[in-house]
Formats: structure tokens, sequence, C-alpha cells
């Protein structure tokens, strides 16, 4: 039984009623008799004088929930977690896996001795395939490689004209579709750009290009791949591409056979993650104001008619109110669905800050039931840590368990955590 299949049966089991994020509610029973009904009352009592005062909405996060941390430490980088809690990570030119939440780790596999062989970020859908993206930052564009199951070789799936697969952005894998893009500055002098998005549909066996946007403005700084997300509710794939000028929100219903675009390009602000919850889109900002845009769909084959449609911003970050320049912007997000048809489900986004401000140094983690209301579960105040990517949890209930970390700077850093059930 895969992951998605095995959490919509336990949510079945055990009851899948959700409150409104903000609001608290509580089961009733049936008392027994009189001391019981007391007893619940001076329950019920003393639960909510624990319960924290709400802070926030009116579009800001809500922040009287909190990740429980359990364990910050460093330890190298990770980049995904498969749906048996296994953690794979990077290190130079080895693949590393972890089955104690990267406390400790060992070796899967090494491209060392190709001539860029440097791991960028690893992949594994439900079908349990490895696959590892690799190098792509020199002039050379980088390969989707599938280790074999015996971890002895791997087959070169794809390669991109030009540009690397982001650790931090431009990746999702549902079921056995898997979508990715690649990154990099633009070269318009060399007529090189980093906007290829390749799909697999058979979990990682096979890939095929489905989109290659062209240069609209040599006068914005890029024509490359922001984020692509693929929408289970709708069969649709998201593709966010940047920068100014060159910005664009395409999707396609047909698997990349066609697109559509959502306005001129350069009409919607640039964003850096995609996010498809039951009853609509929000984007990741990747600018002034740092936050959640959203556009409200009225069901799955709704589809946005102008970049007005994405209220800007739906929820903002609390950022330095004396300072207007961008400090920081949306990376890899966490999203599990574990009923479509109820719209049960969890996205947590991380929003790290932007090396190219000099004074910037917060990153934060928002997570959502809904995709309206947010909750800032997290914040870290200094440069020694840019939250990049989030990994898990894999069910809503349980123990909820979380890795969040620091793919991209020094050694790395990860924050391991319990999510709290802030939908209750």
């Amino acid at each position: 039984m895969d992951r998605r299949k095995f959490i919509a049966a336990s949510a079945a089991t055990i009851g899948s009623g959700i409150t409104l994020a903000g609001c608290i509610g509580s089961q009733e029973t049936e008392p027994t008799d009189g001391s019981a009904d007391r007893n619940d009352e001076s329950s019920k009592e003393e639960s909510e004088e624990e319960r924290p005062e709400p802070e926030g909405g009116d579009g800001r996060p809500y922040t009287h929930y909190d990740l429980e941390v359990h364990d910050k430490r460093e330890a190298g980088q990770p980049v995904w977690i498969d749906q048996n809690e296994r953690i794979y990570g990077r290190d130079g030119p080895r693949v590393l896996v972890s089955d104690d939440w990267w406390k400790t780790t060992e070796v899967l596999y090494s491209f060392e001795g190709q001539a860029d062989g440097n791991v960028q970020t690893v992949i594994v859908p439900d079908s349990g395939r490895i696959i590892a993206a690799v190098g792509g930052r020199g002039e050379e564009g980088g390969t989707i490689e599938l280790i074999n199951e015996d971890h002895t070789g791997s087959e070169t799936l794809y390669q991109f004209d030009y540009g690397r697969v982001s650790n931090s952005l431009g990746h999702v894998a549902y079921e056995d579709i898997v979508v990715i893009s690649c990154y990099k500055l633009s070269d318009y002098e060399a007529g090189k750009h980093g906007n290829e998005v390749i799909l697999s549909t058979d979990g990682g066996k096979s890939f095929k290009q489905i989109l290659e946007p062209e240069v609209n403005t040599t006068d914005a700084a890029n024509n490359h791949i922001h984020d692509v997300e693929y929408d289970p509710y709708a069969e649709r794939i998201w593709v966010a591409v940047g920068d100014h000028g060159n910005s664009q929100l395409y999707w396609s219903d047909d698997l990349g056979k066609s697109w559509e675009e959502i306005d001129d390009r350069g009409a919607i602000t640039m964003v850096t993650q995609i996010a498809a919850f039951k009853d609509c889109i929000t984007l990741g900002s990747d600018g002034d104001p740092e936050g959640i845009l959203r556009w409200e769909r009225e069901g799955p084959n709704d589809v946005p008619e102008e970049a007005d449609d994405f209220e800007r911003v739906h929820v903002e970050i609390e950022t330095d109110p004396e300072d207007d320049t961008m400090e920081m912007y949306a990376r890899r997000r966490w999203h599990i669905r574990e009923d479509l048809e109820e719209g049960r489900e969890l996205c947590l986004m991380p929003f790290g800050y932007s090396p190219m401000h000099d004074t910037a140094e917060d990153s934060v983690v928002l997570a959502s039931v809904d995709g309206d209301e947010w909750y800032e579960l997290y914040r870290t105040e200094t440069r020694d840590i840019l939250l990049t990517n989030v990994m898990g949890p894999l069910s809503m209930d349980g123990e909820r368990r979380t890795l969040i970390s620091d793919s991209n700077q020094g050694e790395g850093y990860q924050i391991e955590g319990t999510v709290p059930k802030f939908w209750e």
C-alpha cells in the first residue's frame, strides 16, 4: 500500500473532522452521570485556560502555535524523505541515506569520477525509484539519473541543455507523477536559459520535456523556471517562470501537451512556490511584500483569468517595517493530501532570507490546511541559518515529525520537531 492510500485509510479509521484553522474544537462525549458531567466541565475549563490566545489574522499569519522543537544539529544536507521515513541527502558526488531522521548517515551511491558529478538533489516518488539530479553548475546542463535497485550503477534519463535542478524549488512528486525543472541565471548573449520542464508519468522510470518558455524580454534578469506543481484536484500541472518581464504562470490540463497562460508575460509578480489546495491555489512570493498570494477557485476545473485574480498578498510575513527591500522568498514546500474529496491536507512552506540582501537574516516556516489561514510555526533570526526545505510530516495524525533543513549553507543545519495540530 502506498503512503497516500495508507494515510487515507488511517484518516477514515480515525476520523477526519477539521475545524477552520484558528478555531480550536473539542470532541464531546455523552456523560454517564452528573459526576462525569462536572468532571467534563472542569476539564473543559482547564483546557480552555491552557489554550494560547490567537494572534494574527487580518492578512497576517497566526503566531500562537509553535513547532515543538526536539533537536537542532549540523549534519550535512538532507533533501528528501520517502514514504518509509527514509531521508536522502547529498554530499558532493555522494547520495546519502538515513534511517534515523538524519542523526546518522551512510553513502548509498557515488557519482565520483564524472566530469560534474556533484549531486544537486534527490527525489524518491511513491514507486521507490531513487532519482538523483547531478551536475549543471558549469556550461553543460545537469542530468537526471536513475540509480539502479542494487545501487551499483545509474542510468541517465534526461540531460538539460543548460542549468541544474535546485534542491530548494522546481520539483514535485505525487504518486506516479514527477515534474522537474532546471534553474540557472540566464546567459542572454549565448542564448542559454534554465527554462526546461520535464515530466514522468511512470514513477521516475522515464522523462520527457513538456515545456520550454521562450524569452519575452532581455531587460529582465532571467528567463528561467521558478517552480512546478502537480494539482491532483484538477489533474493539472502548474509552472511559475521568472524574472520580472519574463514572469508567467502556466498550466496544463493534458500533462503538458498544451499550455495556458494567466496573462501577458510580466503581469504576474515573481513567485518561487506553487501550492494547490482543494479550494484555492497559493503562491509563495519572490519579492516585497513577502508572503502568500491566493486565488480561490469554485471547483477543480476553474481557471484564473488574470494576474489580479491572485490576492497580493493574501497573508503577509512580518519583516523590518523600515526596510522595504526583499528580505526573504519562498523555498521548497512539503504538502500531504490525505483525502482529496474532503480536502484534508497540510502544507508547510519555508521562507528563507535572500542572500542578495546584506542585512536580511530571518527564515520562517508557514503552515496551512486550507490555503486561506496560515500559521507561522517557526522563525530563526540569524544569517548562519538559511532554511531551505521541509521534509515531513508523513501524516496529519500520529507523531507528525518534520525535519526543516538548511541545505545550501556550509555543513547544513537541521531542526527536527513536531507540527502542532493547529487545525483542531
